[in-house]
Parts: C-alpha cells; sequence; structure tokens
C-alpha cells in the first residue's frame, strides 16, 4: 500500500484531511466504514482521484465491502475508466443481489459507455435499461431508481416514460426519503428537461426554479431556468438566472454561451462580445461552430468588420456546415469591402443556399450583389 499512501501524500498536500481521524489508538488504520466515509466525502466535493484512493484503502482491508466497492466504481466513471468501473460494480451487485444502489451505478456506467462510443457500446443502453428494470422490481418507490430510468428513457428519445419516471422520482423525493437538496434538485432537473423538450415551458420553468429552490447553488438549474426564461422573452428574469449559472460555473461552456446568446438577442451587444470571446476560449468550443457565427454577427454590428470576417470564416468552415454560417460570411465579406470580398461573398451566399435551398435572405443578398 505504499504506493497508495505516497499518491495521498501528494493528492492532500494542501487539503486538511478528514482522514486525519483515519488513525485509531497508536497507528492502527481506520476500519473500512470510515475510509468509505472518507471517499463519499470527497467524491461530494468531485475530488474523483482522492476519492478513489479512500475506496481502494477499504477494499484493501474488506475487498467485499459492497459499499466500498460502489464507490470505487463511481470514482473510476469520474476519471473515464468506464471498464474498471463495470467491473467493481458488476461485483457489487453480485455481492448484494437486488440491492438498488449497485444497480443504479452499474446502469448509469452502462449509459456512459453508451454516450463515450455509441458505435462500440451499441448495446449499452438496452443493457443499462434492463438493469434499471430490476432495481425497479426490487425497489419500486426508490427515487434515485426512478430518476436513473427517467435517464435512460430519455436518452432512448421516449420522453412520455421519461416524464413518468421523473415526475414519480420528484414525488418519491418531496415524500421525505433521505435525499440531499443537491439530489432533490437534480431530479427536478431532470425533469424540467422533459418538460422543456415537450414545449411546455410554463410547466418547465415552475420545475427548474423548483430546483434552484432545492439547491441555490446548482448551476445546471440556473442555466436551464434562464434558458427557458428566455424563450419566452422573459428577458431580464432570463438573464438574472444565466448570470447566476455563470457565477457558479464560470468554466462551463454552456452556461457562459446561453449568457452571451441571450445578451445578444436581448439587445445588448457590446456586452455579449466579452462572453462569446470567454466562450470560444472554453473547452469544447470548437465543437459549438454556431458561437462563432454569432460572435462575427456581434462584431459586424460594433463595425468590427476584419473580426467578424475571421470569426465567420471559423463558424462556417467548423463540421457540420449550416447555411447561416455561410449568410453571415457573406454579410461579413460584403462589409469588408476589400479586393475580392464581393466575389467571396456571392460564393457564400451561394453555398447557403446549397446547403437551404430556398433561403430568403440569402437569395436576396446574392441577387442584389448581380
Amino acid at each position: 500500500m505504499i504506493h497508495r499512501t505516497l499518491l495521498a501524500l501528494l493528492l492532500t498536500a494542501t487539503v486538511a484531511l478528514p482522514a486525519l481521524a483515519q488513525e485509531n489508538g497508536e497507528g492502527a488504520p481506520a476500519d473500512p466504514a470510515s475510509l468509505v466515509r472518507d471517499g463519499d466525502f470527497y467524491m461530494d466535493r468531485g475530488d474523483c482521484a482522492l476519492a478513489h484512493y479512500f475506496y481502494a484503502e477499504a477494499l484493501d482491508a474488506d475487498p467485499a465491502n459492497v459499499e466500498a466497492l460502489v464507490g470505487n466504481g463511481r470514482a473510476l466513471r469520474c476519471q473515464g475508466a468506464l471498464s474498471a468501473s463495470v467491473d467493481a460494480l458488476r461485483r457489487a451487485v453480485d455481492l448484494s443481489g437486488d440491492a438498488p444502489d449497485p444497480l443504479v451505478q452499474l446502469a448509469l456506467t452502462y449509459r456512459e459507455q453508451y454516450l463515450s462510443d455509441p458505435s462500440g457500446y451499441g448495446s449499452r443502453l438496452a443493457d443499462a435499461i434492463d438493469v434499471i428494470a430490476r432495481a425497479e422490481a426490487a425497489a419500486p418507490e426508490d427515487p434515485k431508481v426512478l430518476n436513473t430510468l427517467g435517464l435512460l428513457r430519455y436518452q432512448a428519445g421516449d420522453l412520455d416514460s421519461a416524464r413518468t419516471a421523473f415526475e414519480r422520482a420528484a414525488d418519491r423525493a418531496d415524500a421525505g426519503t433521505g435525499l440531499t437538496n443537491r439530489e432533490r434538485s437534480t431530479i427536478r432537473v431532470n425533469l424540467g428537461r422533459v418538460y422543456r423538450d415537450q414545449e411546455e415551458l410554463d410547466l418547465a420553468s415552475r420545475t427548474f426554479r423548483r430546483a434552484v429552490v432545492h439547491d441555490p447553488t446548482n448551476p445546471d438549474a440556473h442555466n436551464l431556468l434562464g434558458n427557458v426564461l428566455f424563450r419566452m422573452d422573459r428577458c431580464d428574469e432570463a438573464l438574472y438566472e444565466l448570470e447566476q449559472a455563470v457565477t457558479l460555473a464560470p468554466r462551463s461552456l454552456s452556461a457562459v454561451s446561453q449568457l452571451g446568446i441571450a445578451t445578444f438577442e436581448c439587445g445588448d451587444v457590446h456586452a455579449a462580445i466579452p462572453l462569446f470571446e470567454r466562450s470560444l476560449d472554453l473547452e469544447g468550443a470548437v465543437f459549438t461552430p454556431p458561437l462563432y457565427t454569432y460572435l462575427a454577427r456581434a462584431y459586424l454590428e460594433v463595425g468590427r468588420v476584419d473580426d467578424a470576417v475571421r470569426r465567420a470564416q471559423q463558424g462556417a468552415l467548423l463540421p457540420p456546415e449550416r447555411a447561416e454560417a455561410h449568410f453571415v460570411l457573406g454579410q461579413a465579406y460584403e462589409a469588408r469591402a476589400a479586393d475580392g470580398d464581393r466575389e467571396a461573398a456571392r460564393n457564400a451566399y451561394r453555398k447557403a443556399l446549397e446547403l437551404r435551398p430556398g433561403y430568403g435572405e440569402a437569395q436576396g443578398a446574392l441577387d442584389a450583389l448581380n
């Protein structure tokens, strides 16, 4: 266990550990239950590597400890070690029978495998649904089981079944089942997503607001509430909620970009520009080409035409190709009006029409150039 002890020292050099209580008496190691509690503490904080260390220590002391196996599976999944997570959770299921928590976590890991590689793990979503059906048979009123069932049905595109599962989960959570406020908030967030996707925006906004009440520190609840309020043309309320989301999760691409889009569409172009610029510096921005197009539009509105051309070119080049991106690129070329820009604008409008035949704005702009 020397290597794990060194790892713990490296990981915790600047952190006050609850596991200072790991020693009882004179150097006696903590019991597995204490180690699991320490692992849970760090999982709740989002420190998956350190949580994994404590769960592994617990398993060294008691290899058949179901709680340690479940925690270890969660920590491995959090770190992307999905196959190892499955192995740990399958052992937990074998040892516990139909106890709901190991089954829930195994189903969630199967779902994660499917999401990470749908072609390689195409059957994993069905496997996850089978596992959670087993959990539901054993614990039909468990809100965590019902919430996971809802997630899987939502992933499969069955919104009606997902809605039923999430509504049942929310009812059971309200009945006082020992869930944390964050867990209650998460269930409401999931239910609100279904209402939003079914275009029941008023119901979705009330559900997301309930999620915020359960846990005001949940950035997803604020972000989704703000997005729905924006769709309902309630700009002031939307911007407030989106600002809360960015404050709570300043590195979240979804939160920062949603605030930028709402700020732009609600009429404050100058304030939107730094938000778009900030969003493009965040991880994953390259997979969100509409953000480049939005920033190009904002630059055009404030007269920064060279910057507009550069960002519009990026938005048009990134896959998947979109008609609007090429239309905005044409607008940027026209605004810059350098040598060759008129023909470049024509080509951009033609590409927009190729991608979306009958695109009226692009056709009008092209006709005006001819």
